[in-house]
């Protein structure tokens, strides 16, 4: 087929009136078509920012909660080191209680700790 811009400067309006019509509705509808497209530009361009900042809250957001999560942990590995440190002292202190019941042994802590001695017994301090 032939080319339709070699086909167009073959016509010659018959009125004048129409073809101006026709050119200034040409360029009212370039015109148009340039005001559409620069909005659309701009809603993309503000699309973009605000879902970028939707990301951005998102990503603040998760970086505090990792550092509340990584605190968190660390008191409760601390409290659980506590937890064990008690309990063994509870358990040693229960033993000592169970051995208290038990009269030598209170005998031989009063001897040792606090200098006691039996009847006419004489007790002697060597240097280590």
């Amino acid at each position: 087929m032939a080319d339709s811009s070699r086909l167009q400067s073959n016509i010659r309006p018959l009125n004048a009136r129409i073809a101006q019509q026709i050119a200034a509705s040409d360029a009212k509808r370039e015109a148009t078509r340039q005001h559409y497209a620069r909005a659309h530009r701009r809603r993309k361009k503000q699309i973009v920012i605000v879902g970028l900042a939707i990301a951005a809250v998102f990503m603040v957001q998760l970086i505090f909660g990792q550092v509340r999560l990584h605190a968190a942990n660390k008191a409760l590995t601390k409290s659980e080191n506590q937890l064990v440190a008690v309990q063994k002292s509870n358990d040693s202190l229960k033993k000592e209680s169970k051995q208290l019941q038990d009269e030598n042994y209170l005998k031989q802590i009063l001897r040792d700790r606090y200098g006691y001695s039996k009847k006419n017994e004489t007790i002697y301090n060597l240097p280590n």
